[in-house]
């Protein structure tokens, strides 16, 4: 059990001054972002999120990060993002919904503000939204005909879908030209005027984690999110994507 009195904005800077003192001047920046920024860090299971950039990212640089990774496990960084210098710039065209979530919320605790800056086409954002629902669309059919009748299966497959389905949504609302909410009640809201969702719906699945004791019926929560996915979709697949964003 973490400690209720966490603090993910403290453990940031020990794990990064952590990947310093290993890595030396070959760290060029560093960005804490996620629910740490967005203010919705819960103490009992969020993950501390930190995007590290290295000038070069070898063997020998891994290598020494090895001495950072026993502060990294305490402050929670379960997932660092470790990038370099050429690997950010080429898989920017891979990853532009990641990249384009961490730039809308990051804080700079070192060096460089690599993400700032960042310009996201937008055809490739468009492209990757579908990817990532169509993916969400395939599990969910599975699991649909697998979990229906089961007590919690359900709500673990929608606890490991929920992430991507509110990224997708955020992506979503930043190629309909509107700001990417920080807060889960603004990103139901905003997409349920925008995309037509069910606000309440969409809203009880951002927020399964946080209702853990709360009994939720297996069909009615697939349902659900069947029904948010399918309009995600239909409004994904409706957008052009010309141009590059800015």
């Amino acid at each position: 059990m973490w400690p209720s009195r966490f603090d993910p904005r403290q453990a940031a800077r020990r794990a990064v001054d952590a990947a310093c003192r290993a890595a030396g001047e070959k760290l060029r920046g560093a960005a804490l972002y996620g629910s740490a920024v967005s203010g919705e860090f819960h103490a009992a299971y969020s993950d501390v999120n930190v995007a590290f950039v290295f000038s070069t990212l070898g063997a020998a640089e891994l290598s020494a990060l090895s001495r950072a990774y026993p502060e990294w496990r305490r402050s929670r960084l379960v997932r660092p993002l470790l990038l370099s210098e050429e690997s950010l710039r080429r898989s920017l065209d891979s990853y532009p919904l990641e990249y384009l979530l961490i730039r809308e919320g990051h804080q700079v605790i070192h060096g460089v503000d690599y993400f700032g800056p960042l310009v996201i086409a937008r055809d490739e954002l468009r492209l990757e939204v579908e990817r990532v629902l169509r993916a969400q669309e395939l599990g969910l059919g599975l699991s649909y005909v697998a979990l229906a009748g089961t007590r919690g299966g359900a709500r673990v497959w929608a606890l490991h879908a929920l992430n991507s389905i509110a990224a997708s949504a955020s992506g979503l609302l930043h190629l309909s030209g509107q700001p990417i909410p920080r807060l889960k009640r603004d990103l139901a809201e905003r997409c349920a005027a925008a995309f037509g969702v069910d606000a309440a719906a969409f809203m009880r699945l951002l927020t399964l984690r946080e209702t853990k004791r709360d009994r939720v019926d297996a069909v009615e929560l697939l349902d659900s999110t069947l029904k948010i996915l399918n309009q995600l979709l239909v409004s994904a697949e409706r957008m052009s994507a010309p141009s590059r964003d800015a």
